[in-house]
C-alpha cells in the first residue's frame, strides 16, 4: 500500500447540466471536457475513477504506478455552474502551474501541438528543438502546466507553482515550513516573468514553488468557490500532523476525520492527508 502523499492536482471544467431525462453516465465527453480527455491520454492517462454528483461530474487519470517517481494523478471535474473567469494583466493569486514529466516530452509536445491541445507560453520550437528544458502552456482545461522530461527525484518531478503576493511571500515560507516540513533552498527565474521561491521536500518527495512578478502587481483571487471558476485548481498535499494544519488553515468542507481533509492553505484549496495514511 502507498502513502496518500503523491502527485495528484485538480482543475475544474464548466459543463451544462444534463436535462431531465439525460442519463447522467452517459452523456458523451465534448468542448473542453473532450479535449482534456484526449490530451491526458496523449500524456499516458487513463481513467481509473468516475463520481456522479447533482452539481457535475468527476474524471480522476492516472499516469504509471504510484511506486514510479513521475507517477501522477490529474482530477478533471466538471460544474455545472461554473463560468469562465474575466481576463486579468497579471496572474492572479494562488493561481497554480502544475508541472507535467514524461519520458518524452518534445514529442507528446508535438503531438499536443499538432492536435491543437495547448496554448504555449514559452517558447515552443525552443523546446522542441532541445534549447529548452522545460515548456510552459495552457491546456484544454483552462489550467497552466510545465513539462519536463522526468527524473529520477520524485520533487523534481511534483512541482506545484502557486502565483503569490510579495507582502505574504515570507508568511506563506514560513506557514509551509511549519505545517508540511517543507525548506526553502533558493530561487529560480521563471520564464522572465517571475522569480519561482522553491521550497523542497524530499520524502514524500514535493517542490512548492512560490511565484512573484518581476514587475507589475499581482491581481487578486476572484473567488475560494471551487464550483464557480472555471480553471481553478487544487492540489493534494501531505503533513506529518494533519489536525495541527487543520487548526492553521479554513475548511473547505467538514473534516470527517479521516486521513483526507478539503482546506483553504494561504489562498490554495489542498487535499489535505496525513503523511503514511494509506492508499
Amino acid at each position: 500500500m502507498a502513502d496518500m502523499s503523491i502527485a495528484h492536482f485538480g482543475t475544474t471544467l464548466i459543463e451544462s447540466a444534463p436535462s431531465k431525462d439525460e442519463d447522467q453516465a452517459s452523456i458523451l465527453m465534448t468542448g473542453d471536457l473532450g479535449k482534456t480527455d484526449e490530451f491526458l491520454r496523449i500524456l499516458g492517462a487513463e481513467i481509473f475513477i468516475k463520481n456522479l454528483y447533482p452539481f457535475g461530474r468527476q474524471f480522476i487519470y492516472k499516469r504509471g504506478e504510484i511506486t514510479d517517481p513521475d507517477y501522477f494523478e490529474k482530477d478533471t471535474f466538471t460544474s455545472y455552474t461554473a463560468a469562465p473567469l474575466p481576463d486579468t494583466d497579471s496572474p492572479r493569486v494562488a493561481e497554480t502551474i502544475f508541472r507535467l514529466p514524461h519520458q518524452h516530452p518534445r514529442q507528446i509536445a508535438t503531438s499536443l501541438m499538432d492536435k491543437g491541445l495547448i496554448k504555449p507560453l514559452s517558447s515552443y520550437d525552443e523546446f522542441v528543438n532541445g534549447s529548452l528544458a522545460t515548456l510552459f502552456f495552457i491546456g484544454p482545461d483552462r489550467q497552466r502546466y510545465e513539462l519536463i522530461e522526468s527524473s529520477k527525484s520524485r520533487h523534481k518531478n511534483h512541482r506545484i507553482y502557486i502565483w503569490t503576493d510579495d507582502k505574504d511571500l515570507e508568511n506563506h515560507k514560513r506557514g509551509y515550513a511549519a505545517n508540511f516540513d517543507i525548506r526553502f533552498l533558493g530561487t529560480e527565474d521563471f520564464y522572465g516573468i517571475g522569480t519561482a521561491h522553491l521550497l523542497v521536500r524530499e520524502d514524500p518527495g514535493v517542490t512548492i514553488a512560490l511565484l512573484t512578478l518581476k514587475a507589475g502587481d499581482i491581481s487578486p483571487k476572484h473567488s475560494f468557490d471551487i464550483f464557480k471558476d472555471a480553471g481553478y485548481s487544487h492540489f493534494r498535499l501531505g503533513s506529518v500532523d494533519k489536525l495541527q494544519v487543520l487548526n492553521n488553515a479554513e475548511e473547505a468542507f467538514p473534516d470527517g476525520g479521516g486521513p483526507v481533509a478539503y482546506v483553504h492553505f494561504q489562498n490554495s484549496y489542498l487535499e489535505l492527508v496525513q503523511i503514511e495514511a494509506k492508499i
